[in-house]
């Protein structure tokens, strides 16, 4: 399987502009399964300090494009025969939600919305959580869908599903990136599994700076590849399913993981 990095930077609150980056970035021939986007591509998710009227205001504007997105990814998803998974704002009942959508070149879209809402950033004030993992099979290949802050919590990416990639999409800033890093490689290890990462470049509207580090781990903490850091690139990396399968198959970690329920 081979997942694309699209590491970009984004233009804060332009959801026109940031849509005509990433049609113009798609719109080169690809080769590739998947292709993953930033976490918020169309806006970007930083929480900058504004009056909570005018981050509302803000959100519902971004919430009336929802659709607009999804068609535009629709029609990336046909052009390039490929999955194309990046989030953006869905708003509902007065909620707003951090919503990863996936699109496929022949076959209605899915969806997860972000579970764990990044509280030193006040996303919890006007994000409501998700509460349903999304795991589906592509190609011969079943994928996790997770967004930025998702990837503290192992216990939520827990591979129970016999996932074989985990994708991250994120804005991660650089003062955490040994972090981002650490964390994509033990996802990887601990869940036997690709774990794919990609991550903004550039500053935001805030002044947080980002350095990318998009990279693809797989399960023996081997980066398999990845996008050179600060720089707006897109990058394909190669995933061996079959010697996933046989590595679970020799060394079965999986078989004796530990069994619980998520509350």
């Amino acid at each position: 399987m081979r997942i694309t990095l699209v590491q970009s930077s984004i233009l804060w609150g332009d959801v026109d502009g940031n849509l005509e980056r990433f049609g113009a970035r798609l719109a080169q021939r690809l080769d590739t399964d998947i292709i993953l986007l930033p976490e918020m591509f169309p806006c970007g998710s930083a929480m900058t300090r504004k009056a909570p009227e005018e981050m509302r205001r803000e959100l519902a504007d971004h919430a009336t494009r929802y659709g607009e997105v999804c068609a535009l990814m629709e029609a990336w998803a046909k052009a390039q025969n490929a999955a194309v998974i990046g989030s953006t704002v869905y708003g509902e009942g007065g909620q707003y939600y951090n919503r990863a959508v996936v699109a496929f070149p022949d076959s209605p879209s899915l969806h997860y919305d972000k579970r764990h809402c990044f509280r030193m950033g006040g996303e919890q004030d006007y994000f409501t959580a998700g509460h349903e993992r999304l795991v589906f099979s592509f190609r011969g290949a079943k994928i996790a869908i997770f967004i930025c802050y998702d990837l503290r919590f192992p216990v939520w990416c827990r591979n129970t599903d016999r996932y074989d990639v985990a994708v991250f999409t994120a804005n991660w800033p650089e003062a955490r990136r040994e972090v981002w890093n650490a964390l994509l490689r033990a996802r990887a290890i601990e869940n036997q599994a690709f774990a794919a990462g990609v991550n903004c470049v550039g500053t935001d509207a805030g002044g947080l700076r980002y350095a990318g580090d998009s990279a693809v781990w797989d399960a023996r903490g081997k980066r398999c590849g990845g996008a050179e850091e600060h720089a707006e690139e897109t990058v394909t990396v190669a995933c061996d399913l079959e010697a996933l399968d046989a590595f679970r198959q020799k060394f079965a970690v999986l078989e004796d993981r530990d069994e619980f329920e998520i509350t």
